[in-house]
């Protein structure tokens, strides 16, 4: 395919204070073998107070102003702001891989009109990477409740075939062509998801885009068929296990905070909630899948997963707990006022 015919694509990062982060994901995009010419990248900076901005311009970035110090705010920024066909999501923490990664995500949707989506199926394992994102790369998700709600979106490192939620249709040199339904879409639309304009424009991505909303929307539509890439990706979580506890916190929060925003809650009913927890804390499970890991892959971040299935339930009862507690003193203060 010549360089005019690919389709042009608007890449979407949202960012604050992002000087020292960019650099590494720009020079991942601009090593690219895809036509540079057909590359709208887009910052959409959350007024950032470093050198963000000239970091942008540096690398041909067009820069675009959120200022509501809300991510899912300044993704949807993004969208409104993309002049192409294909957008793509990705985070001041990632980097891409290869040079031929866009263009065999591009071609899986070419070759699949009626695809929704592109995204990797791996996080890009680091024996130099810090325990955090050792484990994070390992498990193939950054919040082991997700893991065994069945809902994340990435393999294992020792996974080769789709073994997650969803019926693949058709198995490619480069990725598996997976059906979903609403009710087994995982948590899919973030870190190097390209997909087409049109179909976000179709959903609810204003004042907030948020990617498991807006994909489950096009699931109901009909929208449900997705190219899961045989490609990784880099992501760089977590610097310390403390870091990764403070994020997860911090998700959780925000989870709560804008849940009635939000359409995709993972419809679990208590005794499947019940069950997790059981097993996520009896750690007899969490010890079996770190070691079954350990021996396909040896690594000791794998052990982290037992520590942090004790960790997590009682991190999300609490911060459930204090986020109810804050939303009952808010609304009596208002009904007082």
């Amino acid at each position: 395919m010549s360089g005019g015919s690919w389709p042009a694509i608007s890449i979407v990062i949202p960012v604050y204070n992002g000087e020292e982060r960019l650099p590494p994901l720009l020079e991942s995009i601009r090593m690219q073998d895809y036509p540079q010419q057909r590359l709208e990248v887009i910052i959409v900076d959350d007024k950032s107070t470093d050198r963000t901005v000239e970091v942008a311009h540096h690398y041909g970035a067009r820069v675009v102003t959120n200022g509501s110090h809300n991510y899912d705010i300044g993704k949807s920024i993004g969208i409104q702001h993309a002049s192409h066909e294909f957008v793509m999501f990705i985070d001041d923490d990632n980097r891409l891989t290869q040079r031929d990664w866009l263009s065999r995500c591009m071609g899986a949707l070419l070759e699949n009109p009626d695809c929704v989506a592109a995204e990797p199926i791996w996080f890009r394992y680091d024996k130099g990477a810090s325990i955090a994102d050792r484990y994070t790369s390992l498990f193939g998700m950054n919040d082991p409740v997700v893991f065994y709600l069945n809902r994340r979106d990435r393999l294992m490192q020792i996974e080769k075939e789709w073994v997650l939620p969803g019926r693949v249709v058709q198995e490619k040199e480069d990725y598996f062509l997976v059906e979903f339904t609403k009710e087994t879409l995982p948590t899919v639309g973030a870190q190097g998801f390209l997909t087409r304009q049109a179909l976000l424009k179709k959903t609810h991505y204003q004042p907030f885009f948020f990617h498991m909303d807006s994909n489950l929307e096009l699931a109901e539509m009909g929208f449900n068929r997705y190219a899961m890439m045989k490609l990784d990706i880099v992501h760089l979580h977590s610097k310390s296990l403390a870091k990764f506890i403070r994020k997860l916190k911090r998700n959780i929060s925000l989870f709560h905070r804008y849940s009635r925003f939000r359409r995709y809650k993972y419809d679990i009913t208590l005794p499947r909630l019940l069950w997790v927890g059981f097993l996520m804390v009896t750690v007899v499970k969490p010890l079996y899948d770190s070691l079954r890991g350990y021996i396909k892959k040896p690594d000791v971040a794998w052990f982290l997963h037992p520590l942090l299935c004790l960790i997590v339930p009682i991190l999300y009862g609490l911060v459930t707990l204090k986020e109810k507690f804050l939303r009952q003193r808010d609304y009596f203060a208002g009904a007082a006022y």
